[in-house]
Formats: structure tokens, sequence, C-alpha cells
């Protein structure tokens, strides 16, 4: 009984002194994008919070590989944590030798905000819902196309996503980023794009392209009059891009709820609010546990739909 004693007073005090160093927020993207954003906001507020130095950290490259392996084998102490991307659940099953596994070798720490994903049409294409869309593409089979930022990306797969379950043939055609893909859509040369709203709500808006429909599970806020793929009859169909923070395996579990407990503070203020809306980011907000089964979920998600559209790994 006092061993056991010993090693639970032993686990509970990992937190006290915590931090004791500068902790680190590790992005895998370049700075400017709305991942970088949240990480130096959630940065800021720890800073301030803990009255210890945090910083942000780029690793781009790799498709997000870099990151998330250096990541993986650091050590779990609290101090490095990791902007998670929609990609980081898609990458094991796009490689032919994953370096990570993102439900066995990180600790799950608060899924900090979403960017809303939107599937739109160019405003020429003769269809106004999901069900015209649906109707056009079995009349003319492989005829007509969706666009990318480039495959195994979010918006690939989400493609594939629709295809599998509205049961229809439509072309993929992979482009360097969002940028390169508006002047084909607007252009009418492509058929179909699902991306996020913050790049897509200007055009919208000014009618140069026509959203039918949602791909989060609710409504977009600035898009209250387009329906979600859910309420279109695809119950439970989701793409965007959580932002969410994660820690090392293995990171002891006081620390990853203290951590959890200071970023749900920071996320709550108006002025976080105001200023990723600014920039088109929803916030979310969720205990470890229920980031941890959004990762497990989509990452047996993506595999299924990566091995159905027969997507080969590298």
């Amino acid at each position: 009984m006092m061993a056991l004693i010993s090693v639970a007073n032993a686990q509970g005090s990992s937190s006290q002194g915590f931090p004791s160093k500068t902790i680190r927020i590790i992005v895998p993207f370049t700075p400017g994008g709305s991942n970088d954003v949240v990480a130096r906001e959630i940065a800021n507020g720890l800073q301030a919070r803990f009255n210890q130095t945090a910083i942000v950290e780029n690793k781009p490259g790799g498709g997000g590989t870099i990151a998330y392996s250096f990541v993986a084998k650091s050590p779990p102490d609290g101090h490095l944590m990791m902007i998670a991307p929609a990609s980081f659940t898609m990458g094991p099953h796009l490689s032919g030798n994953p370096v990570y596994n993102p439900v066995t070798d990180f600790a799950a720490v608060n899924l900090v905000a979403d960017v809303p994903f939107v599937m739109v049409v160019p405003a020429n294409l003769p269809v106004r819902t999901v069900k015209d869309f649906i109707e056009l593409a079995k009349k003319s089979p492989n005829k007509l196309s969706f666009g990318s930022v480039g495959p195994g990306t979010p918006q690939h797969l989400g493609g594939e996503l629709f295809k599998m379950q509205a049961g229809v043939d439509l072309i993929h055609v992979p482009f360097r980023g969002a940028t390169a893909v508006i002047p084909d859509l607007l252009a009418g040369r492509i058929d179909m794009f699902i991306g996020a709203i913050n790049s897509l709500l200007t055009l919208i808006q000014e009618g140069k392209l026509r959203a039918i429909a949602a791909t989060s599970l609710n409504r977009i806020a600035s898009l209250p009059d387009v329906p979600t793929l859910s309420e279109m009859g695809f119950p439970g169909f989701e793409v965007g891009s959580g932002v969410g923070l994660v820690a090392p395996a293995g990171t002891p579990p006081d620390i990853i709820a203290t951590l959890n407990r200071e970023i749900a503070k920071i996320i709550a203020t108006p002025g976080f609010h105001e200023r990723m809306a600014a920039i088109g980011v929803d916030v979310v907000g969720t205990t470890p546990a229920a980031y941890a089964k959004v990762i497990s979920d989509d990452y047996a998600k993506w595999g299924k739909v990566i091995a159905v559209a027969g997507i080969k790994p590298e």
C-alpha cells in the first residue's frame, strides 16, 4: 500500500513547478497561415498566464512529416507542443514508410479551432444545389472535375469522400495551392472545389462562385443560408482543417490537464474570438479525451477513403 501511495504521489506531482523552461509550439508550415496565427495567439496567452517564455518555431517540409517526426521523438515533459492540422491524420496512409502514428505517438491537448470548408462551383455551372450537381455528374460520368491543392490534401480527400458517398465519378485535378485553383475554377475549367472558407468567401459574396454546401457539421456563420452536406443526405460528412495542439506521447496526464485548462481560458476570451473570426477561423475547444477521439476517428476515416480511392502510398 505504501508503494502505491508513493507512486501516486510521484505521478500527481509532475505538474508542480511546471513550466520550468521555455514552452515551444511547433508549426509544420511556414509563417503566416491560419495554423501559424493560432499558434502565436496561444503562445502569447501561455506566456502571460505562466509568466514563462513561450515561442513558436516553424518547421515546414515533407508535407508536415519533418515537424511530426521531430515532436514525436521529443522529451514528453509538456514544454513542447505542436499544431496538428487536418493532414496530420492523413499523412501516414499516404506513405510507404510512415515516420509517425498520430494516435500512438502523440498526446492530445486541445482542439483549439477549425477552419470551415465549403463546396463551391463556378457561377456559370447550371447547378444550384448538391442534388443538382450529383444529377449532372451522373448524366455525364467522368466529365466533371474537382480541384485540390495537391494529392493527399484535405481538399483532395474531401473530394474523394464526396465521390464515395454520392456514388459519382469525378476527375481529380491537383494544383499547387488554393491560389492556383481559383483562376481555373472561376473560368469553369474545373467544376467543383472543396476548400477553406477564408480563401473563398469574398468570391462567393461577389457571386463569382456558388456555395452549394458546407462540409462542416454545422452551418458556417458567414454563410447561414448554405446547408451542410449532412443536411443534404450525407450524415456525418465532415471535411475541414482542424487546428489542434498535441504533445509527445508519454507527457504526464496532469501536465496535459494543466495545458488544456490554461488554453481553454485563452480561447474563451472575447479578443481571441474576434481575432479568429477576422481570419475565418471558428473557435472550438475540447477536453484532451475528446480531441484524442477526433484524431483516432479521423485517422480511421481517411485510411478508408484513401484505400477505396485507390491512392497508392509513395
